[in-house]
């Protein structure tokens, strides 16, 4: 029996990649390299993920768009991001686009003091120039549990 719990753990991500088509494959590995992207605050790989006219609705309800986006995401002296985890990801492929929702739980030291935020988000991903990105997004704040 240990040795069957242990096959199914070592067969469950080939299996669960298989399931997969390879447009959400590379959806998948985008959505990857943007939170590994934040992470690292890095501006180079932010900027080729996110489409030059993307339009962001933040949870506040605000509206922006990519120079705003880096320009909140560009590195700060008193900002540390500790973790940028996707779950939950659920995408949906139609042709060139795909519809991607999510919830990203994001830890952060501020100042010496550590906090963080969890949002659901919705975005759009369209195929152009070879690559997957995201040309809409849209976030919504979970409440903290109480």
């Amino acid at each position: 029996m240990k040795k069957f719990v242990l096959l199914a753990l070592f067969l469950l991500p080939a299996i669960t990649a298989f399931s997969q088509s390879k447009a959400e494959r590379e959806v998948s590995d985008t959505i990857r390299q943007w939170a590994d992207s934040i992470l690292r605050r890095d501006m180079t790989a932010l900027g080729k993920i996110l489409a030059d006219d993307i339009i962001i609705t933040d949870y506040t309800g605000k509206i922006r768009g990519k120079a705003e986006e880096l320009d909140i995401l560009k590195p700060m002296p008193h900002v540390k991001t500790i973790s940028v985890d996707n779950e939950d990801v659920k995408i949906k492929v139609y042709g060139r686009s795909a519809v991607v929702t999510a919830l990203t739980k994001m830890k952060f030291n501020i100042g010496g003091m550590d906090t963080g935020m969890e949002m659901r988000y919705t975005a759009v991903f369209v195929k152009q120039g070879g690559r997957w990105q995201i040309v809409a997004l849209q976030t919504t704040r979970v409440a903290p549990p109480k």
